[in-house]
């Protein structure tokens, strides 16, 4: 549905290049899905509960009005990946405990698509929506709600991040060349080396460039024995999805290089930290 509404959005900019004026053509947008149902071309849009299907519209339109304020940017498709997710609201969901264990029931009373055991990382409060994401065959639910805890403020203020900036940058003004050096590290990001701070060094350690060089070894391997399979076969999903699970190792290991390392170096390393611009994707 989000892709239909793109297509449909490329073709309405195409016409009124044309034939229309600028704000027409934005007064043509609307939150309409529909249409997009057919018994001929999509009959598999009735399987799906017509909530999902709003949710995914207004998202879009909420998208849109973003982007022509200059926000963000337009809606773009979306492909077909492994990482597909979901909005689903309250009425599509429900949390309940069977045998002491919590299970996450999805569906409403005319589709019940089925229920998901989950391990809760903390106490919560049920939310009004929530996003399921399907990866490796593995399904994450995430979510937020109201906690009770009040925004913090700033100098009697509700905090502005725009306000602290300039403030930070104003006061970094006033320090001479001496002062500056205390607080300045200069980073340096390599391949060899994943970052030079000063005079410190943060690498990998022996474990976990072990353990990317085996999970490089599989793949390799895999991707010479996906290239001899039959394509749509049970067994080239299969293999597919071992790749997947040896990407997401080596994903999980720079994540949390990256984390560990941003967490030394904010832990009295420095207070400014200058980074090199790498034209980089």
């Amino acid at each position: 549905v989000w892709n239909a509404k793109c297509d449909e959005d490329k073709y309405f900019r195409g016409f009124a290049r044309k034939f229309a004026t600028f704000d027409h053509y934005y007064e043509t947008q609307d939150q309409k899905y529909a249409h997009f149902k057919s018994d001929e071309i999509s009959s598999w849009l009735a399987n799906c509960p017509s909530t999902i299907q709003k949710n995914s519209t207004v998202n879009w339109y909420n998208t849109l009005k973003k982007s022509i304020k200059g926000l963000c940017g337009r809606p773009k498709r979306k492909k077909k990946t492994d990482k597909g997710s979901i909005h689903l609201t309250s009425d599509l969901f429900e949390f309940r405990t069977e045998r002491n264990k919590r299970k996450l029931y999805i569906g409403g009373k005319k589709f019940n698509i089925g229920s998901l055991s989950f391990k809760a990382h903390a106490n919560f409060k049920e939310p009004k929506s929530l996003y399921i994401r399907k990866e490796r065959g593995q399904y994450f639910v995430s979510f937020c709600y109201e906690d009770g805890v009040e925004i913090q403020e700033f100098d009697g203020k509700k905090f502005d991040a725009k306000k602290y900036a300039k403030r930070q940058l104003d006061h970094l003004q006033d320090m001479d060349e001496s002062q500056l050096q205390k607080i300045v590290v200069g980073i340096d990001r390599g391949v060899t080396i994943p970052v030079h701070a000063g005079h410190e060094e943060f690498d990998f350690s022996k474990e976990q460039k072990n353990h990317m060089s085996k999970a490089d070894r599989y793949i390799k391997r895999l991707q010479r024995k996906l290239a001899r399979q039959i394509k749509g076969s049970n067994r080239r999903a299969k293999t597919k999805h071992r790749i997947a699970v040896h990407h997401s190792k080596k994903a999980n290991i720079r994540k949390d290089f990256a984390h560990k390392t941003s967490r030394s170096l904010a832990n009295g390393f420095g207070q400014v930290f200058i980074f090199e611009k790498l034209n980089t994707k």
